[in-house]
């Protein structure tokens, strides 16, 4: 809030010294306009927090704005980490309701791709220097061990402490190898492991691991590569025809540490596969109380790669990276109707794009209008089966621009939809484009408006599709 804003709301005693632009940053803001650290209402010498709210109705700053003591703001932020991780802290909190406490669970746990990123922040913030300097001096190996045999051989060595002759080796060890069996499994606590044998590389699978007398586990391992030629069916057919006779409890796992399309998941689901992703890895691995290097290494490397994924939801889209965009495709898989998302190669260099929404054009024989975003921009785009591919694209380019509707002086609904500097010529052609700005907006993404902005979009391919 800067000085002229302050003194046009004289009943806003509270003084900002330090101020965030909390509209520009939280998409959820709704009338919280500013954060603020400042002299506080109550006495001039003290500071507080508040919240700036802005009253839309009576076109004025509001009197509901929170005002806290500093020391009340952490508080706040000690009760909420306590309750997220279920723990008791020094406030000696205390359930109110108990018949809402599992609804709060549940909202929190909807949430934590939000809240999350957040907490970690505040992890960094309260590192010293020291800590700080000694942390990124601190190499960890999965940064150099980043191929897919390095972590077969992290997997296969901590399920090989699963056996219960290792219980008195190391038992933080041995407990965190049994859970992390178990959810690889996908068995509950109750489930008894006694021995276990791992292997690797037989019949070219990734980890085996025979457990008790009767079960037989294989993992297919990836980081950042998917499935090819078949491979996850040959698997299932050697193991049948191995253990046929010998072992009754057969197990296929899929597991991956990168970000995979909803799609291809369920299609390796369909095949017979039980699918273990980042998460569930993480939440397991941060139930380990102990400190083996290499079970804290893979950790942090995971949690890494882990909020890498999510910041897209507290950083602008210029400064998004390869994981945020691959989180946020993944994000937008929950919300619209994503055919997949891949890396898409160009002469240019290539881009990761995401694609949906394919819809035949009437009167043009296998032409089909869909939207696709390329990292950035979004592509009204068109697939062209036939030879005239120019003829088609101009026809379809001049149907979208028809359908776009005007507002009452004669301007278009949509001006950020604009036909592309050059129209390309093949199978697949893009007859215009909306500039990332005009699409994402220069801060923070509101979510909920891009989507709504999307589906207009879908509904304007829609409308090009009718007689």
């Amino acid at each position: 809030m800067n000085e002229q804003e302050h003194k046009t709301a004289p009943i806003l005693s509270h003084y900002p010294v330090i101020a965030v632009d909390y509209e520009n940053l939280d998409a959820t803001a709704g009338d919280a306009k500013f954060l603020s650290i400042g002299k506080s209402t109550w006495c001039k010498e003290d500071f507080s927090a508040k919240v700036f709210r802005w009253a839309e109705k009576g076109n004025r700053w509001s009197r509901q704005g929170e005002e806290l003591t500093l020391w009340r703001v952490l508080d706040l932020a000690i009760l909420l980490v306590a309750t997220i991780n279920d723990r008791l802290s020094y406030l000696n909190e205390f359930v109110q309701n108990p018949q809402d406490i599992d609804a709060l669970h549940d909202f929190l746990n909807d949430n934590m791709s939000i809240l999350e990123p957040r907490i970690n922040e505040l992890k960094r913030l309260l590192k010293t220097k020291e800590e700080d300097t000694q942390s990124e001096g601190c190499p960890n190996i999965f940064s150099f061990a980043t191929s897919e045999l390095s972590q077969d051989a992290i997997i296969a060595w901590l399920m090989q402490w699963a056996d219960e002759k290792y219980a008195k080796e190391d038992s933080q060890l041995h407990s965190l190898a049994q859970d992390f069996l178990r959810m690889v499994l996908g068995k509950s606590s109750t489930y008894e492991i006694h021995s276990v044998n791992v292997k690797r590389q037989w019949k070219n699978i990734d980890v085996c691991v025979e457990i008790n007398d009767n079960g037989f586990l294989i993992i297919e391992d990836k980081t950042s590569t998917s499935t090819h030629d078949g491979q996850l069916e040959r698997y299932i057919t050697c193991v049948e025809d191995e253990y046929k006779n010998s072992r009754e409890n057969l197990y296929f796992t899929y597991l991956k540490t990168g970000n995979e399309p909803n799609g291809i998941l369920k299609e390796i689901e369909n095949k017979g596969y039980r699918t273990v992703g980042r998460e569930d890895i993480i939440a397991c691995l941060r139930r380990y109380k102990g400190n083996n290097v290499l079970v804290i290494s893979f950790l942090k490397h995971l949690e890494k790669i882990e909020e890498q994924t999510q910041s897209f939801r507290i950083l602008p889209v210029k400064k998004w990276g390869w994981y945020a965009w691959e989180g946020f495709y993944k994000d937008l898989e929950n919300r619209l109707d994503i055919d997949s998302w891949s890396y898409v190669s160009n002469p240019s260099g290539g881009f990761l794009g995401a694609w949906w929404h394919f819809v035949e054009m009437p009167n043009m024989s296998k032409a089909e209008m869909y939207l696709q975003i390329e990292q950035g921009k979004l592509c009204f785009k068109i697939y062209c089966g036939e030879n005239n591919h120019s003829e088609i694209r101009q026809k379809c380019y001049e149907l979208l621009m028809s359908k776009l509707g005007t507002n009452s002086d004669g301007t278009s609904k949509h001006p950020e939809i604009k036909k592309p500097d050059r129209f390309g010529a093949g199978v697949y052609m893009t007859i215009a484009v909306v500039e990332p700005e005009n699409l994402f907006g220069t801060t923070t993404v509101d979510f909920d408006s891009l989507v709504l902005k999307l589906k207009e979009y879908q509904s304007i391919i829609d409308l090009c599709a009718k007689l």
